[in-house]
């Protein structure tokens, strides 16, 4: 099941974006009187194609859903020659200001649509905790300025916080430029400031996912009991007793105080017998139990096959975030810009070999987050959609010959050199372009092959 929601999801997306970012240049190009011969999502031979309009444009969805087209009077080769007649409609024949438009439409629209998503994700109603930081590890930055648990962000750099992933975006982009990040911080009632030195943070190896938590920016977790709230069918636990309401009282003598006491018992003692004791209904009452194995990797360990009860966090605790339309629009069009430095930048240091290059994703790695996605929500899903559609925009707009960014960079140099030479010398970098997306291409799989297999 988990494989079929990744295909769904793919597709779906692939779908979706190819679309919205072809329309781009489909809707500019009409509108500034270029003539479209056909608009096609994916490659390869036509699943399924439609002649319709004044100007019979084909209208193709195709077998290959890695990307879509734009066919332009007045792409074709010189084996296809344009009516006299109709000569003023073809996109060669335009102004270099309306081929800019009509190239920049694809990624523009990218951007728009990720605005799009951004703000409907931001008119709902957020459920978040207060700002309040948990467990500060020693190591970080935060634990090492003086931050400790209990600790209530107040603002970064003059920001507002309301609760504690609000500025994450922001602060990836602060440590890539390696620029410093002042926060206000409330302990006690008493406020002051706190200075991340970014310039000591190593961003070799970063990781997208964990770089808050290795900051220090940890919030308060849910409290989890030591009672029972779920047994799986079939577990050691479920055969030898143990029932939904249990409380954990001891393992082998051993008293259970918290959950992680519990998993320190169990995970090292797989195929090993335990005598456990809980209590149930004010009984207190004893079994023996053996937790299978279970191997992860190179790794062994034992599992009962319990799951804990965990307590929903205090009304107090909670924070309800709600937008207008217009701080929606806000909020959207600022985490596409920040998403979108941060994607340029994380991208200039793997060139400059400063980030690992294991942080470039494939198609494969993509549709097991789509997958992923669109099982957890719909909002989820929408979220992925944004990110992917930006990531799409910004890749477009990279000059290399091939994608919308070289056609723009051929534009400049016709500026400056006319427009025989640009052309003469776009058709010469072509096989470079060729070379570098095979490259980045075949970098991404490779990482995609290497995660999947660890």
């Amino acid at each position: 099941m988990s494989f079929l929601y990744s295909i769904i999801g793919f597709v779906i997306a692939i779908g979706v974006l190819v679309a919205v970012h072809e329309f781009g240049h489909f809707w500019v190009a009409r509108k500034l009187g270029v003539k479209v011969l056909t608009f096609s999502i994916g490659f390869g031979k036509p699943i399924w194609r439609r002649v319709a309009g004044p100007d019979q444009i084909e209208y193709v969805i195709a077998r290959i859903p890695l990307g879509g087209y734009v066919k332009m009077l007045g792409e074709g080769t010189d084996a296809d020659p344009v009516d006299p007649k109709e000569a003023h409609r073809a996109f060669d024949n335009q102004p270099i200001w309306k081929r800019t438009l009509i190239v920049a439409a694809g990624p523009g629209i990218n951007f728009l649509f990720a605005i799009l998503l951004f703000m409907m994700l931001g008119m709902q109603t957020e459920q978040r905790l207060e700002p309040v930081f948990g467990n500060v590890t020693e190591p970080s930055l935060l634990a090492q300025s003086g931050v400790k648990a209990g600790d209530r962000l107040v603002s970064v750099d003059g920001k507002p916080a309301r609760f504690l992933a609000e500025h994450d975006l922001y602060v990836f982009n602060q440590v890539l430029k390696r620029e410093p990040i002042e926060l206000k911080v409330d302990s006690n009632g008493t406020t002051s400031n706190v200075t991340i030195v970014t310039k000591d943070v190593p961003i070799y190896k970063v990781n997208p996912a964990s770089l808050m938590r290795q900051l220090g920016f940890v919030g308060v977790f849910p409290v989890i009991t030591t009672d029972i709230e779920r047994v799986a069918a079939g577990s050691p636990a479920e055969t030898g007793g143990l029932k939904a309401g249990d409380k954990f009282v001891s393992i082998d003598q051993t008293p259970i105080n918290s959950w992680s006491d519990l998993t320190s018992i169990v995970q090292p003692a797989a195929g090993q017998p335990l005598l456990i004791t809980v209590e149930r209904d004010g009984v207190s009452i004893s079994m023996t139990i053996t937790p299978k194995s279970v191997n992860a990797g190179d790794i062994t360990y034992g599992q009962l096959g319990v799951g804990p009860t965990v307590l929903p966090p205090r009304p107090e605790q909670i924070i309800e975030i709600n937008r207008s339309p217009l701080e929606a629009l806000v909020h959207g069009a600022n985490q596409t810009w920040l998403m979108s430095t941060l994607t340029l930048r994380m991208l200039g240091k793997m060139i400059t070999l400063q980030v690992s290059h294991k942080n470039v994703n494939g198609p494969l790695m993509i549709a097991d987050v789509a997958g992923q996605a669109i099982q957890v929500g719909f909002s989820t899903y929408l979220y992925f959609l944004a990110l992917i559609s930006i990531s799409l925009g910004v890749m477009n707009l990279l000059p290399i010959p091939m994608l919308d960014g070289g056609h723009l960079a051929s534009y400049v140099v016709e500026v400056f050199a006319g427009k025989r030479f640009a052309q003469k010398a776009f058709i010469a970098v072509q096989p470079f372009g060729m070379l570098m997306l095979v490259g980045l291409m075949s970098l991404a799989f490779y990482n995609d092959i290497l995660k999947i297999f660890n």
